[in-house]
């Protein structure tokens, strides 16, 4: 992955070590039981989260400011909803306030406030913590979706790869209306684009199309050739709207009726930077009969595999592809450049 250019860059997403201001999806509420730790590493550094006693997960950086041991070392050790370093107990709230040294009789003042507390939001099912090299306050933009943990949808199924790819790129997806017939089997019937302050959406209608062509990622639990095939000639009366809400988090709501299967469906789809070459790419779905009967067994197990093939198919050309600055670009294309523009400003200053 490079880009088109050798000195500086036209974009401020383009520069080493800069990742998107805004809310990041770092695990689902699933990942994180009562009284578990875990470590992670995003944006290049290090973090730990543990859902304390209460139930409120927490992130902190994950190095102990004393000697440096990670916080989650041989499990980490919660207490009560703060956590103590497994190499010397020191206590931390989720503040990041070291509150107890037991074997010291003061707190150095330096200790009191020498780990970086991560604001964290919990909703919907999923964990995000508010990423901001300037520090500023949380926006609180993310809505919830009310129909997860209501009955009949069940929780989310979810597949989550670390692949070689810019944020730039996943994100420009969603205005790239050209690629459909040549990546994903499918031919457009309708599509439009709409920008908001830290949103943009994406209404599309796409059909099946045998004619089309199609990109077929590896290891895949069924044939995406064939199933697009079949069921070309029966088409269901189907739509989605896809909007992210901020740099990295995209809600997809679609429907689907058919006189075999008529189901609703929310997909959470984020893209979580590694580093200045990685994201960790996930699809997370939930799923409801449109109907009075259920959805089969079968379908509502395979169809979590569909929403990350989606993905699979354009992580094929990601992981080859050159990001170009300046573009050629035809009137046929998406507005590519506007979807630019507003991504630019999640790495301005606030």
């Amino acid at each position: 992955m490079s880009t088109d250019t050798s000195s500086g860059s036209k974009y401020a997403y383009l520069e080493a070590g800069r990742y998107a201001r805004g809310w990041h999806i770092v695990l689902f509420s699933s990942e994180l039981v009562h009284g578990e730790m875990k470590s992670f590493h995003y944006f290049d550094h290090e973090f730990v989260a543990w859902r304390g006693a209460s139930g409120e997960a927490f992130v902190l950086d994950a190095y102990c400011p004393h000697l440096g041991a990670h916080l989650a070392s041989d499990g980490g050790r919660i207490c009560g909803d703060a956590i103590a370093c497994p190499f010397h107990g020191w206590v931390f709230q989720g503040s990041g306030e070291c509150t107890e040294i037991p074997y010291a009789k003061q707190i150095p003042p330096r200790a009191k406030h020498a780990l970086k507390s991560w604001p964290v939001t919990e909703r919907n099912g999923f964990i995000a913590i508010w990423y901001c090299p300037e520090d500023s306050a949380p926006l609180d933009y993310l809505p919830a979706i009310d129909d997860w943990g209501a009955d009949n949808w069940g929780d989310w199924q979810f597949q989550r790869s670390r692949i070689r790819a810019k944020p730039c790129d996943v994100i420009e997806n969603i205005v790239d209306i050209a690629h459909f017939p040549h990546v994903h089997g499918g031919k457009v019937q309708s599509f439009e684009n709409h920008f908001g302050d830290v949103t943009v959406t994406q209404i599309s209608k796409v059909k099946r199309d045998p004619e089309a062509g199609m990109i077929t990622p590896p290891g895949l639990p069924f044939d995406l050739v064939d199933a697009r095939n079949q069921g070309a000639g029966m088409e269901a009366d189907a739509w989605g709207d896809a909007t992210y809400h901020g740099p990295s988090i995209m809600y997809y709501y679609t429907e689907s009726r058919s006189p075999d299967i008529s189901f609703k469906s929310w997909w959470v789809n984020y893209h979580t930077p590694v580093n200045d070459s990685e994201v960790d790419l996930c699809s997370a779905v939930i799923m409801s009969s449109l109907t009075d009967d259920p959805l089969p067994e079968e379908f509502t197990r395979l169809y979590p595999s569909v929403a990350h093939a989606a993905f699979g198919q354009d992580v094929l050309i990601w992981q080859d592809k050159m990001y170009r600055e300046d573009p050629i670009l035809c009137d046929g294309d998406g507005p590519i450049n506007k979807l630019r523009r507003w991504y630019e400003r999640f790495y301005l200053p606030a």
